[in-house]
């Protein structure tokens, strides 16, 4: 669910039957760590006569996230606040209901204001900046919550508390069977294949798109985690770093998402084994997890994680971090292919991936101008596989080695074609021989598509 299917009435709903208790408790969960840094308590009051019934997990996310992000930015330091969850039946009908609140002890809001806070960008003079903690906001959390509330059929309302604070109440149906006409697929989209692994529907794959291993032991937060990743990669999912490992030797990933603290091995052991497995080594790591300490920070970053990102996150902020990373890589591969200068990819001198590189350029610097000197013959020069070759040279340098060899050489002959300027006692028929090129015209062809001028062109300017 997002802003844009909001304004065009397009909010998907998708039930799924569950333990509402425990879900409950992993979307309130990762905001311990937050209160805890103000002193704030967060406390849960959960009555349910049976927890297990059918719900919309990503829907109800999305509201308490907002409501408990917007108690927390405006209750002052060592205030209280308190989620609560409860069963409810209708007097009249007779009917379950699910309720639903969040009690802050917080300012309140004028009664002036009530109706107004779930406007669009509207913003108490209350809550524009709360005198004690400094925030402010942009006044769409409220907006959307109570547009998700309405598109899974219930109300939303306030109240404020008789000595400090306000409740956001909600009250929504309870389906103890599945309202959408089939049966919510839950955890069967995701199988156990040849391998004895538990992947994605590989069918459901698009082969252009990037895969994605999410890592994560609370099996509603990697669910929600797929959700916002699966309209832009592939996913798969692992539920601790022992799973994953066996996952990322038997698929090709291009990014791995991870929570720090898991059973059998966490994210910090994770990174350490794919940052040392030469295999691997080149996969961006995200660190996603509610630990906010700087010692799990630095740790992480010290074990070689890309980035960290701490929970409860905004899905936009995570979405962006992703592709910030992505296209910094891509500027760094293309500054390396223009330059073929290791020091412009940006990694570390001890890693595998620096190694791994020197190799390649040191080879290249030996055998570009044998036109014999093909890709099996580079990958049993380097010492690995033509696959491998072909995989780390398209993650670290963005070329397979085809390519890779191609530019190597052409940017070598552009090279020698600026130094013979002044001299012209090389033609371009001995400049693309020289080059490992053995037809001329072929050259001349390369050339210009990958530098939009021809060599003749080039030598005459």
């Amino acid at each position: 669910m997002d802003f844009r299917k909001i304004e065009s009435n397009k909010l998907d709903v998708s039930y799924r039957k569950g333990d509402f208790r425990d879900f409950i408790e992993s979307v309130v969960t990762p905001f311990d760590f937050q209160a805890g840094d103000r002193d704030i308590q967060l406390l849960r009051r959960y009555d349910l006569s049976n927890p297990d019934f059918y719900f919309d997990d990503e829907g109800i996310r999305k509201i308490l996230t907002n409501l408990i992000s917007n108690a927390i930015k405006y209750t002052p330091n060592r205030g209280v606040i308190t989620v609560y969850v409860k069963s409810l039946r209708e007097r009249t009908t007779n009917n379950e209901k699910l309720y639903l609140a969040v009690k802050d002890s917080g300012t309140g809001i004028p009664e002036e204001d009530k109706e107004k806070v779930f406007r669009r960008f509207y913003q108490s003079r209350n809550h524009l900046i709360y005198p004690v903690h400094g925030q402010s906001g942009t006044g769409i959390g409220l907006y959307l919550t109570k547009q998700v509330v309405e598109a899974l059929g219930g109300n939303i309302w306030i109240k404020n508390n008789r000595k400090a604070g306000t409740s956001f109440r909600i009250i929504l149906p309870l389906h103890t069977s599945n309202p959408q006409s089939q049966v919510a697929q839950d955890a069967k989209s995701f199988h156990a294949d040849e391998k004895g692994l538990n992947v994605q529907n590989l069918r459901e794959w698009q082969k252009d798109r990037l895969t994605f291993l999410v890592v994560e032991d609370n099996r509603d937060m990697c669910r929600y985690v797929c959700s916002l990743l699966s309209p832009h990669y592939n996913t798969l999912e692992a539920g601790n770093g022992v799973e994953a490992y066996k996952i990322l030797e038997h698929y090709n990933v291009d990014f791995i998402i991870s929570d720090l603290m898991m059973p059998e091995m966490d994210g910090l052991e994770l990174s350490r084994k794919v940052k040392e497995n030469f295999t691997l080594s080149h996969i961006p790591f995200l660190m996603l997890t509610a630990k906010t300490s700087e010692k799990a920070r630095t740790d992480s970053y010290r074990m070689g994680v890309d980035s960290y990102i701490v929970k409860p996150f905004d899905e936009n902020m995570l979405l962006t971090r992703i592709r910030n990373i992505l296209e910094t890589r891509e500027r760094y591969q293309q500054k390396f292919i223009d330059e073929m200068s290791i020091e412009t990819l940006e990694i570390s001198e001890e890693s595998n991936d620096k190694k791994f590189m020197d190799k390649v350029l040191e080879v290249m610097k030996e055998n570009y101008h044998n036109s014999y000197f093909e890709v099996s013959d580079f990958a049993d020069t380097v010492g690995v596989s033509k696959s491998l070759m072909n995989k780390k040279l398209k993650a670290l340098s963005g070329k397979s080695a085809g390519e890779f060899i191609r530019i190597y050489r052409l940017n070598l002959a552009y090279n020698i074609i600026l130094q013979n300027k002044k001299t012209k006692n090389k033609n371009i028929a001995d400049i693309a021989y020289a080059v490992g090129f053995n037809d001329p015209k072929y050259f001349t062809r390369c050339f210009s598509r990958q530098f939009n001028i021809t060599p003749s062109k080039l030598l005459e300017k």
